[in-house]
């Protein structure tokens, strides 16, 4: 029996779809391949889940709450001996309080089940928002990459990361590609064909220090002048725009006051809403320095958006080397002059060309059978073989 606990879900964050019950991007899989699984999962005392109050990816206080949850089901199914040596648990998240717990309590029930996680940055990455924590967070890591049987991660420079990091040895760190399903992306997005795309650009990240808005903004504040037509388009499914540094919002709010109808700032979006705006959209556009994979890429290229992202650390590997998709890190002058060399084009939103780069995003609908083969000790192959 695979046990899973999932993260928990947030409107605002791709969790909602990633882990939803039975429809989730993993589940919806499992269930389709017929395999016994049984979900983890917080006791629910609200029909909707809260909004991020504290902390800037997930709640730090509600995800603590849904963490140690989690283990006392775990524990009390191992004292029940519903859990065995054959079993598997599975963590959508490394970053799992309470996790420390479970290997003494299990041995002491004389059972070791296989443990899994995904890991997805932590403070093993100088741009994560959590490396300032590692001087204790570091400890944590260590310790559940020793307890933990294996170590799913998007690809191989978060890998690296992890083995030099000294995490985990590379043996137990396996490269599965980010969980995804361009089905149920698909299923969301608008099925009107766009007769002709849009001078719009979207960002698609979080409004944080390590995601480079500032430089967006430049970028978009050159291209303006060069291009009057052009729509630089920021979207968030929060009520509204959230940053770990206030300044970032002041100047959001400055660069839609000099540019009005330019610059414009969407809150509050639904998925349906935000794909909707992805559908009409020439570009999405990335300009982070952490970033592992990015969901947002995946779902920009189900929708059939050109990316642009610069060529730093992951995003080469995702984007297979491919030079026309990139510009340099912070170029100004190289990001713009790409913005404006694709805005310019209208033919690369054809059937034709859409099926052309569809690569970025099908390798990552098999993540999920990668991970099942890894927990039953079978061999994976490489999604980023090309």
């Amino acid at each position: 029996m695979l046990y899973y606990c999932p993260l928990e879900a947030y409107k605002e964050r791709y969790t909602m779809q990633w882990s939803a019950p039975q429809t989730g991007w993993l589940e919806r899989n499992w269930i389709k391949a017929n395999i016994p699984y049984t979900r983890i999962d917080e006791v629910k005392t609200l029909e909707e889940p809260k909004p991020i109050t504290t902390g800037c990816v997930l709640d730090a206080v509600g995800r603590s709450q849904h963490c140690f949850q989690q283990i006392n089901q775990l524990l009390q199914l191992a004292e029940e001996k519903k859990i065995t040596n054959d079993d598997c648990i599975y963590f959508d998240d490394f970053w799992h309080p309470g996790i420390e717990a479970l290997p003494y309590a299990f041995s002491l029930l004389g059972i070791k089940p296989k443990m899994y996680a995904f890991l997805h940055a932590q403070s093993v990455d100088e741009f994560d928002f959590t490396h300032p924590m590692r001087s204790w967070m570091r400890y944590f890591e260590k310790g559940i990459g020793k307890v933990l049987d294996g170590i799913f991660v998007c690809g191989p420079c978060l890998k690296d990361l992890v083995v030099f990091g000294g995490i985990a040895p590379s043996e137990k760190v396996y490269v599965t590609g980010h969980p995804f399903c361009s089905e149920e992306v698909r299923e969301r997005m608008p099925t009107q064909k766009v007769k002709q795309r849009e001078p719009h650009i979207i960002f698609s990240s979080r409004w944080d220090s390590e995601k480079n808005p500032h430089f967006f903004l430049d970028v978009a504040h050159a291209v303006i002048k060069q291009r009057p037509r052009a729509k630089f388009i920021v979207c968030t499914s929060a009520k509204t725009i959230r940053s770990n540094d206030p300044a970032n919002i002041q100047h959001l709010k400055n660069s839609t006051l000099k540019y009005p109808g330019n610059i414009i700032l969407k809150e509050n979006l639904t998925k349906e809403q935000y794909y909707a705006e992805l559908w009409k959209a020439k570009i999405q556009m990335n300009t982070a320095d952490q970033d592992f994979v990015a969901i947002t890429l995946l779902e920009s290229s189900v929708a059939g958006c050109y990316p642009i992202y610069p060529y730093f650390r992951s995003f080469p590997e995702t984007l297979r080397q491919d030079s026309k998709y990139m510009y340099e890190r912070l170029d100004l002058n190289q990001a713009t002059k790409k913005v404006i060399e694709i805005l310019d084009r209208d033919d690369l939103w054809s059937e034709e060309q859409i099926q052309q780069r569809s690569w970025i995003h099908t390798r990552f609908d098999t993540a999920w059978t990668r991970m099942i083969n890894v927990m039953e000790g079978k061999s994976i192959d490489d999604p980023y073989a090309y």
